[in-house]
């Protein structure tokens, strides 16, 4: 039997394409029971019909808003830990045994760790090591998110008492959650590198189209939390970037070379 359960909203509009994958690398958890809800906002590409094929339970959640997708998938799940993967990420086998077994060793609220980017093709680019758990509310002062948030689990009970995402927010609930959680006391630990997760990069992504809007909630959030100001906060920042100076050189290389063979 496995030694952890979790369960993993996945939001979805039209995600046939990657979905598969995703849905493969939960599967293929080592050590921990995934229990998997899809949240779909009415696709029409074949995403259910994949769902059903998988036996993974679907629910219909109205177009327009990721996070309410999250939020209602999660509130399906009633593992004591839960996370949520885009459509078009994934995992590796021993992700949640990692992070849960941390969680548990520690007594933490959240639980994460460093992230793989990859193309569109899931061919590997860089990756990026997340901050360490005392630099948190530095960064998160000064709206500047330390891991992927895809690369984290975080138990049922937070959730509901922090009332899940913000759906006021299209892009930006993710880091508000996590940083709400840090600003109201949660316990954050992570697990040393290498990666538990993998980003997948492409044009289509709602964000890069959406560049404005982003910034705009940004600016919503900004004084939001003082603790972050100052110099403190930008030495955690520059900590950070030294820390991934290195993927940094790597993914300089790759995009010169791809620039080259063109």
């Amino acid at each position: 039997m496995s030694a952890f359960e979790v369960g993993v909203a996945i939001p979805t509009w039209n995600s046939a394409r990657t979905l598969p994958e995703a849905l493969l690398s939960l599967k293929r958890q080592q050590g921990v029971r995934a229990r998997i809800v899809v949240a779909d906002s009415g696709s029409g590409d074949g995403t259910l019909d994949l769902c059903a094929a998988a036996g993974i339970e679907a629910v219909y959640v109205p177009v327009g808003n990721m996070y309410r997708a999250i939020n209602a998938g999660i509130r399906r799940l009633q593992a004591p830990w839960v996370a949520y993967l885009n459509s078009d990420d994934f995992v590796y086998e021993d992700t949640y045994a990692r992070l849960i077994s941390r969680g548990e060793a520690l007594g933490a609220d959240v639980v994460y760790g460093s992230g793989d980017v990859v193309d569109a093709h899931g061919r590997f680019l860089y990756s990026l090591q997340a901050a360490s758990p005392g630099a948190l509310r530095r960064l998160f002062g000064v709206l500047f998110f330390g891991f992927m948030p895809h690369a984290a689990v975080f138990r049922r009970s937070l959730f509901e008492r922090l009332s899940g995402f913000d759906e006021s927010f299209r892009h930006v609930a993710d880091m508000e959650f996590f940083a709400r959680a840090c600003f109201n006391g949660a316990r954050f630990a992570s697990v040393p590198f290498p990666s538990v997760a993998g980003f997948r990069i492409h044009p289509e992504q709602i964000s890069g189209r959406e560049r404005d809007l982003v910034r705009h909630e940004l600016a919503q959030l900004r004084g939001r939390w003082q603790e972050g100001n100052g110099f403190a906060a930008r030495l955690a920042v520059l900590e950070w970037k030294m820390r991934n100076a290195g993927h940094y050189l790597v993914r300089l290389l790759r995009t010169g070379s791809c620039r080259r063979a063109s």
